[in-house]
């Protein structure tokens, strides 16, 4: 007999429930839970279902950082051409990585599937059990999707394993037919569970959640390698339901606790706050939630409650403080954005100064240390603004005005704040009272690159401290699987593809991503910011500036046939932007992806499930 006890707290939906429960992946078992009499036994079967959210490998670290950062948007720093990992394709298929992630999601779907031939036993309100039989259904679904998108053709396994009697080799199953399936799933689960408005949380699987993964699924089945191209209408038919049913928007404001942030921010500090101090949650649609930080001290110490969460601290803002009474919270600052999506980013565009950090902390205080600022002082006017541009060796090479400003009789005097370099100076020129060039006389060295830049969207400056310490490498940070921006834009591109050119609806989808990004509301015309078309590249390129970092950009590139091309891309970048001190980290990835594209376009199915069940057979390559 195999089993496991799952420890699992969701809020106020479901209570904290230990329960007996099946640890399966494709091996026999010989243990089923048969008495199921109460409601409280199907939640708590169901707490199981969803705990498989926070393990390492799927959203502590794993869906946003080794196994799927691999891509152009961030790289790891500090690791060297024999550091041997997921995201820099060069691991063997008998990875521990892969392994438990494959694991675990077979866990996940297997745990569903108890609950599912269970779930009508009990005496209780039959809305009750819809609910909780779609959230089930759901989480099985999905489950079946990070299968099929990270390993291809997979087993399709619904039946129990108790029900299977000793044969448990199980072929793959076509990874068109798992998309059907997941499809069908979604779709009889997405009338049974609740509104969002109804639970007020987007912690769990709601109606709109259902929605919105439908749209990733079936944008994902009419991408590469199936490339199903009439799935773009079905996802088109989803994401307009959910944009019909006005649960959702865009952020239009800042969090109030943090008003000089901009509004886009506000969905990351509520993540970092576990979505616990604003009402307004318009634009999240599912979180995985990390509740706890400690099972050692505080409210959830002894309580087995599986911390795994590291947003905010291997992904974060550099900070050395590693003390439990840290004003800000540890980060080690270790990935780093590239240069290629800093330099994404328009003039006035507010999302790469939140993504990007501009800055760092380097001392036991809240002071923050700009990486590389020009300043720009006296002259009379306001509200100039000007960004440095660095060769590899950290000679400033340009300044680009971002902002003119206004009321300038002057030229205001040029200087730089960063956290290295020397010799840099610059002159401003001024016409119509605005800033309208700053040109570089003396380019200095040493100055921090783009590289040099950590991630910053979530912060622990923000991290509400429960309990009343800080751990040196863990928050409990939520993840946002998927968000209302993200519904937009498939919408837009599935829209794009449908038709050859976007619709006016299309465009204003699109649109309204661009009016926030920029400060304006997301829901009014702005004749600065509105664009009367977009192309196929432009979604490509506005994805990457709103959703970076969010464990989406790999996906979207293979679906697009595009990894291969976008990591040679990077290849180039990297020697003719890098430093010489960052070029092996920045592009060790794309060296040994490109290297052999073929191979890491899936992840290998591990070696000890082929051992186990000869007819899985490997992916190509591996």
């Amino acid at each position: 007999m195999k089993k496991s006890y799952i420890t699992l707290l969701l809020g106020s939906v479901l209570a904290l429930t230990t329960s007996c429960q099946e640890d399966v992946s494709l091996e026999p078992i010989f243990f089923r839970p048969t008495t199921f009499t109460s409601e409280a036994q199907l939640s708590g079967q169901l707490a199981g279902v969803y705990n498989v959210l926070s393990q390492d490998q799927l959203y502590g670290q794993g869906l946003w950082g080794y196994l799927v950062a691999g891509a152009d948007e961030s790289f790891r720093n500090g690791v060297t051409n024999g550091t041997i990992l997921t995201e820099l394709y060069n691991i063997g298929s008998n990875e521990a990585n892969i392994a438990n992630f494959w694991r675990n999601l077979y866990i996940g779907a297997e745990r569903a599937s108890v609950l599912l031939d269970v779930v009508d036993i009990p005496k209780m309100d039959e809305t009750a059990r819809n609910n909780i039989k779609g959230q089930a259904m759901f989480l099985r679904a999905f489950y079946y999707y990070l299968l099929v998108t990270h390993f291809g053709d997979v087993p399709l396994k619904t039946q129990l394993t108790t029900d299977m009697g000793t044969n448990f080799n199980l072929p793959r199953t076509p990874a068109k037919d798992v998309y059907q399936f997941i499809i069908d799933e979604m779709t009889k689960a997405e009338p049974l569970v609740q509104t969002i408005q109804q639970t007020g949380t987007p912690t769990i699987v709601t109606r709109s959640a259902v929605q919105a993964m439908l749209v990733r699924v079936c944008m994902s089945m009419a991408g590469n390698p199936v490339n199903d191209g009439a799935k773009y209408r079905l996802a088109l038919e989803w994401a307009q339901k959910l944009i019909a049913s006005n649960a959702h928007s865009l952020n239009a404001t800042p969090l109030p606790q943090a008003p000089n942030t901009p509004a886009y921010a506000r969905l990351f500090i509520n993540n970092m706050q576990n979505n616990a101090n604003d009402p307004n949650i318009t634009e999240g649609i599912w979180d995985a939630a990390f509740l706890s930080k400690s099972n050692q001290t505080g409210a959830f110490a002894a309580t087995g409650f599986p911390v795994t969460q590291q947003l905010g601290a291997l992904m974060g803002v550099t900070s050395p403080n590693a003390s439990a009474n840290a004003p800000v919270g540890f980060s080690s600052g270790t990935y780093r954005a590239h240069n290629r999506l800093f330099r994404l980013f328009a003039p006035g565009d507010q999302r790469r100064d939140w993504a990007i950090a501009p800055f760092i902390y380097r001392d036991n205080t809240t002071n923050r240390f700009d990486i590389l600022r020009v300043n720009l002082t006296g002259g009379g006017g306001t509200g100039a603004t000007a960004l440095a541009l660095t060769s590899p060796t950290g000679a400033i090479s340009s300044i680009v005005v971002e902002n003119p400003g206004q009321g300038y009789t002057s030229a205001p005097t040029v200087s730089f704040s960063a956290t290295a370099g020397t010799g840099a100076a610059a002159t401003a020129v001024v016409e119509g009272g605005r800033v309208t060039a700053v040109n570089v006389t003396a380019a200095g060295s040493a100055y921090p690159t783009a590289y040099d830049r950590p991630v910053g969207k979530w912060r622990r400056e923000y991290e509400l401290n429960v309990p009343q310490v800080r751990l040196q490498n863990n928050t409990s940070c939520n993840f946002p699987i998927i968000r209302y921006a993200d519904v937009l834009l498939m919408a837009a591109e599935a829209d794009l593809r449908i038709n050859g050119s976007p619709s006016a609806q299309a465009v204003e989808y699109y649109n309204q991503v661009r009016r926030r990004a920029f400060g304006q509301n997301p829901r009014t015309p702005s004749p600065t910011v509105d664009v009367a078309t977009f192309s196929v590249q432009d979604i490509m390129d506005e994805r990457s500036r709103e959703l970076c970092f969010e464990g989406v950009r790999r996906a979207d590139l293979l679906r697009w046939g595009m990894l291969q091309q976008a990591m040679q891309r990077i290849q180039a970048d990297v020697a003719a932007n890098a430093p010489s001190t960052l070029q092996t980290a920045a592009t060790v990835a794309a060296n040994n992806l490109v290297q052999n594209f073929p191979r890491h376009a899936l992840l290998p199915i591990p070696a000890t499930e082929i051992d186990r069940a000869p007819a899985i057979t490997q992916n190509p390559g591996w």
